[in-house]
């Protein structure tokens, strides 16, 4: 059985990932782990202090997530496991990861996914991650992905062992995929990434889809009306080197043209063709 690793801090957005996560187990036959990262707090005050000891923490942190599981599994009857350990949360995360199939970690904000994930531990995780990683935003309420859009720039560095990976999940949910270039019109294609695209074409000639290419000078905007109109269910990217992933989220990206909430952002990682496949 394959384990789908999600961090939590008890959030109402981590909730939400948990919710998302047992879900998805259940239909690909997967079990959960839930996994809480904690420290020791250091006092900065003069005045003494009562400072709770690791094992204190440990305990407690282990009650909430015993009682998180335990709802879990009575909603959805998948197993869930859970574990507390001590450490930096980013490092925890990505050591875990290595034994799980897929990571699917919760987004706060007030909607506004650039703001959201920029500078957040999911980043982290999401630039240094060798296996897939679902961000889930909050208050989303579980779908199949019956809809992907695939944003794509037919960078020559893309791995085709993700593409491979995409399509696993495609077959697995006999989903439709819609490739979104999001290469402006005045942007020089060179021969290499005209080479990645007819690779690309090759990985996908058994599968449905359909290609687009965006007119928006805006990245962000074009995207994010195409994934609305299209009422997408999931927007898959393949971050190679991250360049894609720091256009799509800069900080100069206008609040109003940010991607709407609802919708999961799975990125898939280069040069991992084992763990990119493995969760399904």
């Amino acid at each position: 059985m394959k384990t789908i690793l999600v961090p939590t801090d008890f959030s109402e957005a981590a909730s939400t990932a948990a919710e998302y996560a047992v879900n998805l187990a259940k239909e690909i036959k997967a079990s959960v782990l839930l996994l809480h990262i904690f420290h020791v707090p250091v006092p900065v005050s003069e005045v003494p202090v009562i400072i709770i000891s690791p094992d204190e923490l440990q305990k407690d942190n282990e009650i909430l997530l015993k009682k998180e599981a335990e709802c879990l599994m009575k909603k959805t009857g998948v197993e869930v496991n859970y574990a507390a350990k001590m450490g930096l949360a980013v490092d925890e995360i990505l050591e875990e990861g290595k034994n799980a199939g897929l990571i699917v970690m919760g987004m706060k904000g007030a909607g506004k996914l650039s703001e959201m994930i920029l500078g957040s531990i999911t980043t982290d995780v999401l630039r240094k991650a060798k296996t897939p990683v679902l961000v889930i935003p909050e208050n989303t309420v579980y779908k199949k992905p019956e809809k992907i859009v695939f944003a794509c720039d037919y960078d020559p560095g893309t791995d085709m062992y993700a593409i491979d990976a995409l399509k696993t999940l495609m077959k697995t949910f006999g989903s439709k995929i819609y490739i979104v270039n999001v290469k402006k019109k005045k942007e020089y294609v060179s021969v290499e990434e005209t080479m990645t695209e007819i690779k690309m074409e090759n990985k996908l000639n058994d599968v449905e889809h359909l290609y687009y290419f965006s007119e928006k000078e805006d990245l962000a905007e074009g995207i994010n009306e195409f994934v609305e109109e299209h009422y997408a269910d999931m927007l898959a990217v393949i971050p190679h080197r991250y360049s894609l992933l720091e256009r799509m989220f800069h900080r100069s990206v206008s609040k109003k043209l940010a991607f709407h909430t609802h919708v999961p952002l799975l990125a898939l990682p280069d040069n991992h063709a084992a763990a990119a496949i493995d969760f399904l």
